[in-house]
C-alpha cells in the first residue's frame, strides 16, 4: 500500500528532473562566460549558511562525593565536627565556531590554505567532535599517573554528577573538539620532576634514590631529625597532583606525604587523618601489627596540600580519592606486598570513600571511629541523651546542671571570653562571643564523651563554683581556643573540614534541647555556620547515601572499631552484605577507640584478621610493640590537652 502510493509522485520527480537536465545543458555556456569575467584574486564571499552543531563530545565525571562530620580522634586514655564540593560548571569558554558566516569554517578563507573550512580544529571538520582526548595525556605526572584513571573513569558507575570532577566541554558550539579554558590560567604543565623508571625499578638501588625516581614526587630524608624507630628510615614527601582530575592539564598542587619505611618486601599500611598530616616519625597501630611500612598522606585543601588559588569545588570526596589513587599507584612500583588502608575519624571515612571508588588499590581498610552522617543527623541528639545507659544517668545530669549554671551568668561569661580572647590574642568574627560561648557549652558535652572517661564526671562543677572556674573547665574539655577564628586550632585551619561536611559529609543536629530557652542562637551550632566564608555550598544528600549502598551491596574485607560511649558511633557505618567485613566495638571506649582496647579474646580475633587481609602470619606468642603515634592528632574541637605541640 505505502510504496504504491508513492510511486506516482516519484514518476512525475523523474520527469522534471530531466526537462530540468535539458534546461541547464543549454545555460552552461552562458554560466562560463560569466565566470571568466571575474576579478582573478578576489575571494568569493561565503554565504551565511545555519550549519548543524555537533553535541559535546566531552565527559562528565558522573562521580558521587561525600566525607566525615566527625573530628578528629581521641587519645587513648582520654580520647569535632567536617565540609564538600560546590560543584562548577564549566561557562563555556571556548569560543564559538569560527565563522559565523560558513557553517564552521574560517570567515576569511573560501576554503584554501591553513584558514580552510575544516582543517581548524574548531571547524567540523574531520578533526572535530571529540577527536581531543578527554584527559590531555593519560600519564599526566608521569609513567605512574595512574593514566585513565586520572580522568575518572574509574567512577564505578553511579550517575552521581560530582560536582567539579569531570567538566565537560565548555565550547556550546564547538563540537567538543577543544577543551574548555584552564579556570586559572594557562595549563600549568604537569610534573616538574621527570623522574627515571630505570631506577624506581631497580631493587639494588638505595630508597631515596628510587623513590626520587617516581615522576612527580620529592623528596627529603628526615629533614627535621625527628625520632625515628629503629629499624626504620623517615622520609617527608611532596606529589605533584591535579586540583582536578577530570582535567590533569590544568591547574596542580603539592600534595604532603609522609614515609616511614621498614622494607620494600614488608606490607604498606596506608594511613590519613583526614586532615593534616603529622611531620613525626611514630607507628600506628596497624603499623606495628604488621611490621609493616607506614605512608602517611594529608588530605587535600589541608595547608600546605592546597591549590592556589583554590577552587572550593574541587575539595570532594571523589577529588580526594583519586589523590590517594595516584599516590598509591606510584609508590606501589616500589612496595608491591600487601596493602592496609587505615584511618581514625574523618581519616577511616576517607579510606572508605577511597576504597568505594578504587577498590581494588588495597587488601583491607581498617577504619577506626568513623561516622557515616547522613546530613544534618538527628541520631546523635538521640545518642547523647542515653549515652551510658541507666548507670550513667548521673554524670549526664552533673555536666547538664553545669551547661546550665554557665548559661545563667551569661553577659558574665562573655565578658570572661572576650578577656581570654584579648589576652590569647585571637578573635571571634565568624561566630560573634555570644553564640562563640553558647556553641562552647553545647560542645562541652560533646567533647566529654568524645574524648574523655565517666571517672572525670566529677569535675564539672554545680551552680556555686566561680565563673573563672567554669570557663577553666570548658577549655579543659573542648579548648575555648577552638571557637577562634585564627588558633592554630581554630575555626580558619579546619575551614576544608567544615566545608566537606557541608556539602557531603553531614553534622550532627545539636544536642540542646534540654537547655530550652537558655538557648538563644537555636540549631546554629552546625558545619555550614563553621564553613568557608564566602564559598557557597549545597548539600549533596546523594553522596554518603551511596558510599552506604556501595558498602552494604559490594564491600569487602573492611573493619570498623567504634567505642560504646563515643557520640560518633551514633552514625556507624552499616555492614550490610558487606563481605569478609567486621565491626568491633570497645566496651566503654571513647573517640580514641583502638584493637588494642578490645577485650582478650576480641583483640586476637581482630588482629588476625587482619594479619590474614594482609598476608602476614600470625605469631601467637610474639608481642607486638605499642604504638609511638598518637591515636588522635587533629581535629575541629580537640581540647588542648590532646593536641600534639609539633604535630604538623
Amino acid at each position: 500500500m505505502a510504496s504504491a502510493a508513492l510511486r506516482p509522485s516519484t514518476e512525475g520527480f523523474m520527469l522534471r528532473s530531466r526537462r530540468l537536465s535539458h534546461s541547464i545543458l543549454l545555460l552552461l555556456p552562458l554560466l562560463l562566460a560569466l565566470t571568466q569575467t571575474a576579478c582573478g584574486g578576489d575571494t568569493p564571499e561565503p554565504s551565511q549558511d545555519a550549519g548543524i552543531q555537533t553535541p559535546d563530545a566531552g565527559r562528565d565525571d558522573a562521580g558521587p562525593s561525600p566525607d566525615d562530620a566527625g573530628t578528629d580522634d581521641a587519645g587513648t586514655d582520654d580520647a569535632g565536627t567536617e565540609p564538600e564540593d560546590a560543584g562548577t560548571d564549566d561557562a563555556g569558554t571556548v569560543p564559538e565556531d569560527a565563522g559565523t558566516d560558513d557553517a564552521g569554517t574560517e570567515p576569511e578563507d573560501a576554503g584554501t590554505g591553513a584558514e580552510d573550512g575544516g582543517s581548524g580544529p574548531t571547524d567540523g571538520g574531520s578533526g572535530d567532535a571529540g577527536t581531543e582526548p578527554d584527559d590531555a595525556g593519560t600519564d599526566d605526572a608521569g609513567t605512574n599517573d595512574a593514566g585513565t584513571d586520572d580522568a575518572g573513569t574509574d567512577d564505578a558507575g553511579t550517575g552521581e554528577e560530582d560536582g567539579g570532577s569531570g567538566p565537560t566541554d565548555g565550547g556550546s558550539e564547538d563540537g567538543g573538539t577543544e577543551p574548555p579554558e584552564c579556570p586559572f590560567g594557562p595549563p600549568d604543565g604537569g610534573v616538574s620532576t621527570p623522574g627515571d623508571p630505570t631506577v624506581v625499578q631497580d631493587p639494588t638501588a638505595d630508597i631515596l634514590d628510587r623513590l626520587r625516581a617516581i615522576p612527580g614526587l620529592t623528596v627529603a630524608e628526615n629533614p627535621n631529625g625527628v625520632t625515628v624507630p629503629a629499624g626504620h628510615r623517615f622520609f617527608v614527601m611532596e606529589y605533584d597532583q591535579p586540583a582536578d582530575h577530570a582535567r590533569p592539564e590544568c591547574q596542580r598542587f603539592k600534595q604532603r606525604l609522609v614515609l616511614l619505611h621498614r622494607s620494600v618486601t614488608a606490607p604498606v599500611v596506608f594511613y590519613t587523618s583526614g586532615y593534616y598530616v603529622s611531620l613525626t616519625a611514630g607507628r600506628r597501630e596497624l603499623t606495628t601489627l604488621l611490621a609493616a611500612n607506614q605512608l602517611s598522606i594529608e588530605h587535600r585543601f589541608f595547608l600546605p596540600s592546597r591549590p592556589e588559588p583554590a577552587d572550593w569545588s574541587q575539595l570532594t570526596i571523589k577529588q580526594s580519592a583519586d589523590d590517594f589513587h595516584r599516590v598509591a599507584q606510584a609508590i606501589k612500583q616500589i612496595y608491591s606486598a600487601s596493602w592496609v588502608s587505615t584511618g581514625v575519624s574523618k581519616g577511616g571515612e576517607t579510606m572508605v570513600f577511597y576504597r568505594r571508588f578504587h577498590p581494588e588499590d588495597v587488601d583491607a581498610t581498617v577504619a577506626y571511629v568513623a561516622p557515616l552522617v547522613l546530613g544534618e543527623d538527628e541520631r546523635f541528639p538521640d545518642f547523647q541523651a542515653t549515652v551510658g545507659g541507666p548507670e550513667l544517668a548521673w554524670c549526664r545530669e552533673q555536666i547538664h546542671t553545669f551547661q546550665r549554671a554557665v548559661l545563667n551568668r551569661r553577659q558574665e561569661m562573655v565578658a570572661l571570653l572576650r578577656n581570654y580572647a584579648v589576652n590569647q590574642g585571637l578573635t571571634y568574627s565568624q561566630l560573634g562571643f555570644e553564640r562563640a560561648l553558647e556553641h562552647a557549652v553545647i560542645e562541652t558535652y560533646f567533647a566529654f564523651w568524645q574524648y574523655s572517661i565517666p571517672q572525670y564526671c566529677d569535675a564539672f562543677p554545680d551552680d556555686t563554683a566561680s565563673s573563672e572556674y567554669m570557663l577553666d573547665i570548658i577549655d579543659w574539655a573542648v579548648g575555648l581556643a577552638t571557637f577562634s577564628d585564627n588558633s592554630n586550632s581554630g575555626i580558619a585551619p579546619y575551614y576544608p573540614y567544615y566545608y566537606q561536611a557541608s556539602l557531603e559529609l553531614g553534622w550532627p543536629k545539636p544536642y540542646e534541647a534540654h537547655l530550652g530557652s537558655l538557648i538563644q542562637h537555636p540549631g546554629t551550632n552546625i558545619a555550614p555556620v563553621y564553613s568557608t566564608p564566602g564559598v557557597p555550598v549545597v548539600f549533596r544528600p546523594q553522596a554518603m547515601q551511596d558510599i552506604e549502598d556501595w558498602l552494604v551491596t559490594h564491600g569487602q574485607r573492611v573493619m570498623f572499631i567504634y567505642g560504646d560511649l563515643d557520640p560518633w558511633t551514633a552514625a556507624a557505618f552499616p555492614l550490610g552484605n558487606a563481605q569478609d567485613s567486621f565491626v568491633f566495638t570497645v566496651p566503654g571506649g571513647n573517640h580514641g577507640s583502638t584493637i588494642n582496647q578490645l577485650p582478650t579474646t576480641l583483640r586476637a580475633q581482630a588482629q588476625d584478621i587482619v594479619r590474614r587481609w594482609a598476608g602476614v602470619p600470625s605469631l601467637k606468642h610474639a608481642p607486638v610493640p605499642l604504638p609511638e603515634a598518637d591515636t588522635i592528632e587533629f581535629g575541629p574541637h580537640l581540647p588542648p590537652r590532646l593536641q600534639p605541640p609539633t604535630a604538623r
